[in-house]
């Protein structure tokens, strides 16, 4: 199971309006023994993201290298991103004509199917739609808990 940076914020940002939904999705599924995918700039976007939002949002550094460490340190599957990698999502993403920060979906994407996981959760699903290769299902906390409800 993948998780984007769209994800992660909310998930250690207790003040987000995703937060609550997306909390109870990852603990039910870890509660399932679900192996999370963590694709390395998913991570390193959150830190960045997490260190910067405005105050009193805002987390020092210290705290997020903890929370990160301490959610998915040994728990999640952290991919490398491979130079090959890099180099055909770039050549994808022009044949589609598609540019700008849409190159990091499609890496972050990749990275998670390529790590085994079969569904990137995220709430920016449109973002992903557009540049995920085929086989990874993209969808939201909240769908994929409904989903898997209604498929059980």
């Amino acid at each position: 199971m993948g998780l984007d940076t769209s994800c992660l914020v909310p998930l250690l940002a207790d003040e987000h309006t995703f937060h609550e939904i997306t909390r109870t999705e990852w603990e039910r599924l870890k509660r399932q023994d679900v192996k999370f995918v963590v694709a390395c700039h998913a991570l390193l976007e959150a830190f960045a993201v997490l260190t910067r939002m405005p105050p009193p949002f805002r987390r020092a550094p210290e705290e997020v290298e903890r929370l990160l460490r301490e959610n998915f340190g040994d728990d999640a599957d952290i991919p490398p991103v491979a130079e090959d990698m890099v180099w055909s999502a770039m050549r994808d993403l022009v044949a589609q004509r598609v540019s700008s920060g849409a190159i990091y979906d499609a890496v972050i994407a990749r990275s998670t199917l390529a790590a085994g996981a079969a569904v990137l959760l995220t709430w920016n699903p449109k973002d992903f739609l557009r540049v995920a290769p085929a086989g990874l299902e993209i969808a939201t906390p909240e769908e994929y808990r409904t989903w898997r409800a209604r498929v059980h």
